[in-house]
C-alpha cells in the first residue's frame, strides 16, 4: 500500500532546500547593495586640492559696468603639482582674470559653470608641466 502524503523525511528535504534558496538570495542581494556603496565612495574620494584665491573681474561683454566675482578651488593629480601652482602663481592668476574677463553672460548662468571651469581647466594644465589638474571648483560666484 503506498503512503498518501508527505513524510517527515520530504519535508525536512524541502525546508532545506528553501533555506539554501533563501541564503543564496540573501548572501547576492547583500554582495550587490556592498559593491555599490563601495562603488559610491571611490567615486567621493578626491586627491590633493589648492585655493588659487579670489578673484574680481570686470566683464568685457556685459553692457554698463558687470563684474564676477569667484573663488575658485582646483584638484591636482599630484602634490607635486602644489608646488608648480605656487611658483607660478602670477602667471596662474593672469590666465584665470584673462579667462573670466571674457566670459558671456550665458556660459555663468550655465548650471555648473562647466563651460568655464572646462576653460579654466585646459588653460591650467597647458602652462604646467609637472602634472594636472583634474576638477575645479567655484567656492563661490557672484555676477553683478
Amino acid at each position: 500500500m503506498a503512503k498518501e502524503g508527505l513524510t517527515i523525511k520530504s519535508v525536512l528535504v524541502i525546508a532545506l532546500l528553501m533555506l539554501v534558496i533563501a541564503a543564496g538570495t540573501s548572501y547576492g542581494i547583500m554582495t550587490l547593495f556592498i559593491n555599490d556603496r563601495s562603488e559610491r565612495v571611490r567615486e567621493i574620494t578626491i586627491g590633493p586640492t589648492y585655493s588659487l584665491g579670489d578673484f574680481v573681474v570686470n566683464l568685457t561683454a556685459g553692457r554698463g559696468y558687470q563684474y564676477i566675482q569667484a573663488s575658485i578651488v582646483v584638484e591636482v593629480s599630484t602634490e607635486n603639482v602644489i608646488d608648480e601652482l605656487e611658483k607660478r602663481g602670477p602667471q596662474i592668476r593672469d590666465c584665470i582674470i584673462a579667462i573670466l574677463r571674457d566670459q558671456q553672460i550665458a556660459d555663468i548662468q550655465e548650471p555648473d559653470a562647466q563651460t568655464i571651469k572646462n576653460r579654466i581647466m585646459a588653460s591650467l594644465n597647458s602652462i604646467l608641466a609637472t602634472g594636472q589638474i583634474t576638477q575645479v571648483w567655484f567656492t563661490q560666484l557672484v555676477v553683478q
